[in-house]
């Protein structure tokens, strides 16, 4: 699938990105006629099935069709309106889901500082005393959420997932994970999707899926069995039991199929890292994180940003530093990276 060759590159977000071949496929293929609602049908059991065989059948599965519903359903099994969520202090959990999960769970969220995206123990720790310093008069600590990887393309490695996993075994604190981009990280990790939860093994992860290729389905999965009871009724009352779930089910067939979910994260990193290599030999651009998934940050002189939105479809991410944020897909494809490559060094030399 390519772009029009009048079109702009677009790497403005994987969600962006059209739907792969074989997904459109697989919904057209059950579209055959009546089925079973609310999950109950051929498609989402063999969904299910897939996905519980990837981690070892050691998860409930629960179908639903966006990532912010996937998270505050998660908090909502894991968190009493009383309680609060530990969160990066640029998590998308805090800063770009509409407040949802202090409307709709009615938790606190508590900011930890982060260094490059990403939180560790010793400020996740202190957090949590300053917390529980006024006992009855603040929040209780309930569940420590990290995404992986982090809203800057960063990503925890196994021993930081350890680390954090140990951390929360010793506060008491269930570990949430916001798996969005879960394929990228596992792909950069050189781990299987297994792996990195038997070493983080969290309570709950939000399971991505629609910034992969994926037309809209993301799953919660629930490792902690103690927080199974009542997790379908929380679904239906965070109105994210779908009825004509077979169509969001479909999806996950041919994704895991012959591991296509990693050939397209293999796709979307591999295009990242050479835009960043382009980055890093066109003068007067810097990158501001390491690349290490999808997403790119980078700066430039102020007169460049709209020579580049011209051309390429992105995101000013911080306008007083002249941040640029692009995010490169499954469909991102060589042709563009060469026209990007060509874009950046006429505008380095005519400006």
């Amino acid at each position: 699938m390519r772009r029009k060759s009048m079109d702009k590159i677009c790497l403005a977000s994987d969600n962006y990105a059209p739907v792969h071949p074989d997904v459109i496929e697989a919904i057209l293929s059950c579209n055959t006629g009546p089925s079973v609602a609310y999950g109950d049908d051929p498609w989402t059991k063999k969904a299910i099935e897939l996905i519980q065989h990837e981690f070892k059948n050691e998860c409930k599965v629960l179908i639903v069709p966006n990532g912010t519903g996937a998270n505050v359903l998660s908090l909502r099994i894991c968190c009493q309106r009383y309680q609060s969520v530990l969160v990066s202090d640029i998590s998308h959990i805090d800063h770009q889901e509409s407040g949802a999960a202090e409307a709709l769970v009615g938790c606190k969220l508590l900011k930890v500082a982060s260094i490059n995206g990403k939180i560790y123990p010793e400020a996740i720790k202190k957090r949590i005393e300053a917390e529980k310093a006024f006992g009855k008069h603040s929040s209780k600590p309930a569940v420590l959420s990290i995404a992986q990887s982090t809203e800057v393309g960063t990503v925890y490695t196994l021993a930081e997932l350890e680390a954090i996993s140990m951390l929360c075994k010793q506060e008491n604190i269930l570990l949430h994970i916001d798996g969005c981009r879960i394929f990228n990280a596992s792909v950069y990790l050189n781990a299987s999707l297994s792996e990195i939860i038997q070493v983080a093994n969290p309570d709950i992860v939000s399971f991505g899926g629609t910034k992969n290729g994926l037309m809209g389905v993301e799953s919660v999965l629930i490792f902690n069995k103690d927080l199974c009871d009542g997790a379908d009724h929380l679904q239906k009352q965070s109105l994210q039991l779908l009825s004509k779930m077979r169509y969001a089910s479909a999806q996950y067939i041919p994704f895991f199929k012959n591991k296509l979910w990693k050939s397209l994260a293999q796709n979307a990193n591999d295009k990242a890292k050479k835009i960043a290599d382009i980055i890093k030999n066109t003068k007067n651009m810097h990158l501001t994180h390491e690349v290490e998934t999808n997403q790119i940050f980078f700066t430039v002189p102020c007169s460049w940003i709209h020579l580049i939105q011209e051309h390429v479809t992105c995101y000013l991410w911080n306008k007083e530093k002249n941040e640029i944020r692009f995010i490169a897909s499954w469909n991102t494809t060589e042709e563009e990276i060469i026209s990007l490559k060509t874009l950046f060094s006429k505008i380095s030399r005519i400006s």
